[in-house]
């Protein structure tokens, strides 16, 4: 049942892109949107996906395209510098400027699943990150039941009936409370390899997302 199939457009923008990605030990379907820019000067530069946690506290901590002074970075930061992949910053006279951004959004997670108690469990390790919903492909055991554990924890729940894909519950938006390390990690998680997929295709640009607070 795991496929790119797409889940309708109330749930995710027309610009979102469907993968089947792992992500935390569970194979999901993701919406996401390309920050189409950082994709195009990855590529460029052979920039890897950021899964460092020093790397991605320390570029947390920089302005993007504002040259700080290594001077004024602390001994981890400094050796983290040092551990820096190309195409990440820029040193140049004694300072450092950040160029890497997020590579991209994460509309929606889709976990599928043969029962909706285990699916959302599964699901609720995206909670952090995006919003989530749960794709029961067997008759819907407990309906009620299962409808009020998904508007409680605000977890999306789709089923298959016949050849149509049924939305019982809509998932909550997801409201991004703070920037952090572990979020932008799952984000680099997911382009390492969506990039790594998209090497032998055509390059489908999704709407540029814009967000350089980190």
């Amino acid at each position: 049942m795991l496929s790119k199939s797409r889940p309708p457009e109330t749930l995710i923008p027309s610009s979102s892109i469907v993968d089947v990605v792992d992500a935390h030990g569970v194979q999901a379907v993701v919406g996401y949107r390309r920050v189409t820019s950082e994709w195009e000067r990855r590529a460029a530069a052979g920039t890897p996906a950021l899964t460092r946690p020093d790397t991605l506290d320390l570029l947390m901590g920089l302005p993007v395209g504002e040259a700080v002074p290594v001077s004024a970075l602390s001994a981890p930061e400094q050796r983290a510098l040092k551990a820096m992949p190309k195409g990440v910053v820029v040193r140049k006279n004694g300072t450092v400027t950040r160029q890497a951004v997020q590579p991209l959004q994460v509309d929606l997670a889709v976990v599928p699943g043969r029962g909706w108690e285990s699916a959302m469990a599964l699901a609720e390790r995206f909670t952090p990150f995006c919003a989530r919903a749960v794709l029961v492909d067997r008759p819907l055991r407990r309906r009620g039941e299962a409808m009020l554990q998904a508007d409680f924890y605000g977890i999306g729940l789709m089923a298959v009936v016949g050849n149509e894909l049924d939305v019982l519950v809509p998932p909550r938006p997801f409201v991004k409370r703070r920037h952090s390390v572990a979020g932008w990690q799952f984000l680099e998680g997911l382009y390492g390899q969506l990039a790594q997929a998209a090497l032998a295709l055509p390059a489908t640009a999704g709407e540029a997302w814009s967000d350089q607070d980190c």
